[in-house]
């Protein structure tokens, strides 16, 4: 098993680099076609109080935009150069001016997407949250801060048996079947999932073993800190580079909110996350 089709999520000049990277070392490393995906968003005619925008000012904007279009697939053109991998320039007009209903638009065929953290404004997390939420793929979100040297040598997989965990353990297969290294996490099993008879990351350890992988399973029962803090303080203490975990969310309003865990995760993550949903 191994991925076929990447999709690089190419959003800013500042995130392209790191996404790029990541995403070209293992396209590479699988031989997959990777595509390199800029949306531009329409510019929205009216503001919030619902007064037309004067036509210059729309202008001026549009042509931001396609600066910023210009900009990132310079980026692309000139990291890929010379790659032995197959790779593909997509820039889509979008008929939204929301950003992320025009990605949504275009990446539910990949086999993993790579996009950024960036740099930790509030509506950059709502932009990862609705990818996640919403595109029913494994999705890789590269830390912000920088390139990660390696992805996947050391991988944690937060297991609590739920239904978006397992999806997550199993959507992070092509990526843990090269992994060095692969440990089970549980924190406060007794809090969820897991059922009776094996210890919560028992039957799933069996499960990747017929996958060829190794695991390891460990359990945590953190007392005075919460339990994304817990996770980060291990991958660590770990010198892990790859956290897989299940996202959880809800629907608020047409919003999609990150659960608790997983926006504590998204705020203070300092290696690559592996999201499903």
């Amino acid at each position: 098993m191994s991925l076929k089709t990447i999709v690089a999520c190419l959003t800013t000049t500042e995130s392209t680099p790191a996404v790029l990277a990541a995403a070209l070392r293992l396209a590479e490393r699988d031989e997959a076609h990777l595509i390199g995906l800029h949306v531009v968003p329409r510019v929205p005619i009216y503001g919030l109080a619902g007064v037309e925008f004067p036509a210059e000012a729309i202008n001026r904007e549009e042509e931001a935009l396609q600066q910023r279009a210009n900009a990132v697939e310079k980026i692309f053109a000139e990291t890929t150069k010379g790659s032995s991998t197959a790779t593909e320039w997509r820039c889509e007009q979008s008929p939204q001016a929301d950003l992320a209903t025009g990605l949504l638009r275009y990446m539910p065929c990949a086999d993993l997407i790579v996009m950024s953290r960036l740099f930790g404004a509030d509506i950059d997390l709502d932009l990862v949250a609705d990818v996640v939420l919403g595109v029913g793929r494994p999705v890789l979100i590269i830390p912000r801060g920088g390139k990660p040297q390696e992805i996947g040598t050391r991988a944690v997989i937060a297991w609590n048996g739920r239904r978006e965990a397992a999806r997550a353990a199993f959507d992070a297969l092509p990526l843990l079947k090269q992994a060095d290294s692969v440990r089970i996490l549980t924190i406060n099993p007794d809090d969820g999932g897991g059922g009776d008879g094996l210890s919560p990351g028992s039957d799933l350890a069996v499960a990747l073993s017929r996958h060829g992988i190794k695991p390891e399973t460990a359990t945590s029962h953190p007392a005075d800190i919460s339990v994304g803090s817990d996770l980060l303080s291990r991958i660590a203490d770990e010198s892990c580079d790859l956290l897989v975990m299940g996202c959880y969310g809800r629907s608020r309003l047409r919003e999609f909110i990150f659960g608790g865990v997983t926006r504590e995760i998204m705020q203070h993550m300092t290696v690559p996350v592996l999201m499903s949903h």
